[in-house]
């Protein structure tokens, strides 16, 4: 048993991109194209919550802008830019770009973000050896200096000798950068996980963006929820704070990421990780009532077909012939509680502790499979079955709690734990 997240290592971004398993390719061609067109300092926020995949579509936009720019004429590169192009390279290869990726979640932990961030562009733009002199750092800065020393192959000095001194900071932090820019050329820089930083850090590296790094060569990319960016900005500043006001001072576009293509996500995935994906449609219904991400689907999916795995319903299309109410139970209850518990936890304690099951019984009063099963199509009499079934799981005549309690734990006996290709055909 292993996780089942995809990764955003090099390997999965280049996969992505030529199998286009996420249905993002075109998404991925029109944002490239929109970089073409601009012109002036620019930032862009790429929005979607957490598990939406914004690393994956920012890192796909990186690998093309990389391979639009890499004199190696390599035939993966061809071929990455033959599935995203579609034939259409003429309107993606107008200008010389250079890419940083920087992860701010990971550099929060910085004294101060313009450092981190600087020793990004700079390492990643040039290969020029360090001078042997040392730099200077002030009290605790120390870390800094040998991730610094050790790391960047440039000629560092100038650019972190400014931090010293408070006289003409900014306009010499200026004149270093732009002399990092591609001649002819832009500097897209691409800052991922804001969203999760500390407040300060994150305020702070966004005011240091729009003070030091306005420059009308560079353009910045920020994959960000911006609902919890906002509530995040609201913790420092305060709740009567207008969040949304201010970060939208920051963004030139704001762009919601692109829906994936789930049918060809969960084809790729079955094709290479060990998770079935013949899961009945009541699975689906549950997806789209809490509108879960990428992610949570991953997850979800995965602990439902370990808790229950045994249950034979799980080889069946279609649901008429549901007698046992155990199966009942494996089918409707176990996946709602784990879908449940990962969205809304006081939900989850009402409902096992058999205080409130509204959102139960209003769910499978309207839902395809329940009503299928009873075979009515009344409403008002399905939240009727809803509500009976509900209230039988909480009599002192059956086991069927602590038949939920086992199975929910993952440890029952209908729990299985292996890695295989295809689930689907075992018993």
């Amino acid at each position: 048993m292993r996780s089942i997240d995809l990764k955003s290592t090099d390997e999965n971004i280049i996969n992505t991109i030529l199998t286009n398993s996420m249905g993002r390719n075109n998404g991925v061609y029109n944002f490239v194209r929109m970089l073409n067109s601009q012109y002036g300092s620019i930032s862009i926020a790429v929005d979607g919550k957490w598990g939406s995949g914004k690393t994956f579509f920012i890192k796909q936009c990186k690998l093309v802008l990389d391979c639009l720019n890499d004199e190696n004429n390599s035939s993966e590169k061809r071929e990455i830019l033959k599935v995203v192009t579609q034939g259409r390279m003429g309107s993606v290869s107008k200008i010389k770009y250079k890419t940083v990726y920087f992860d701010a979640w990971k550099n929060d932990s910085d004294v101060d973000p313009i450092i981190a961030l600087s020793k990004s562009v700079a390492t990643t733009t040039f290969n020029i050896k360090t001078k042997t002199k040392s730099v200077a750092f002030k009290a605790g800065e120390q870390l800094v200096k040998i991730a610094v020393e050790k790391i960047a192959k440039i000629d560092i000095e100038g650019i972190l000798d400014i931090f010293q001194t408070e006289e003409n900071t900014e306009s010499q932090f200026k004149k270093e950068l732009a002399s990092l820019i591609p001649k002819d050329g832009r500097l897209v820089i691409f800052i991922d996980e804001l969203d999760r930083c500390r407040p300060i850090y994150a305020v702070k590296l966004l005011e240091r963006v729009q003070h030091f790094f306005d420059n009308e060569k560079i353009t910045f990319v920020f994959a960000v929820n911006l609902y919890e960016l906002k509530n995040t900005i609201q913790k420092l500043y305060g709740s009567n704070f207008s969040g949304d006001r201010y970060l939208d001072r920051f963004f030139d576009f704001v762009m919601s990421i692109p829906e994936p293509d789930l049918v060809s996500y969960y084809q790729n995935m079955a094709d290479s990780m060990p998770i079935s994906r013949h899961f009945p449609n009541y699975y689906k219904e549950l997806e789209a009532k809490f509108s879960f991400s990428i992610r949570e689907r991953n997850h979800f999916e995965n602990r439902a077909d370990k808790a229950i795995y045994k249950n034979s319903f799980k080889q069946k299309d279609s649901f008429f012939s549901f007698d046992d109410r155990f199966e009942m139970i494996d089918l409707f209850v176990i996946p709602y509680l784990i879908a449940i518990k990962m969205v809304d936890g006081q939900k989850y304690e009402d409902f096992i502790s058999n205080e409130d099951g509204t959102d139960f019984i209003d769910f499978l009063s309207i839902n395809k499979t329940f009503s299928n099963i009873k075979r009515i199509k009344d409403i008002n009499e399905l939240k009727k079955e809803a509500k009976k079934f509900y209230e039988s799981l909480f009599a002192e005549d059956n086991d069927y709690k602590k038949h939920i309690s086992e199975v929910l734990s993952l440890l029952s006996n209908f729990s299985n734990y292996e890695d295989k290709d295809d689930k689907s055909t075992k018993k």
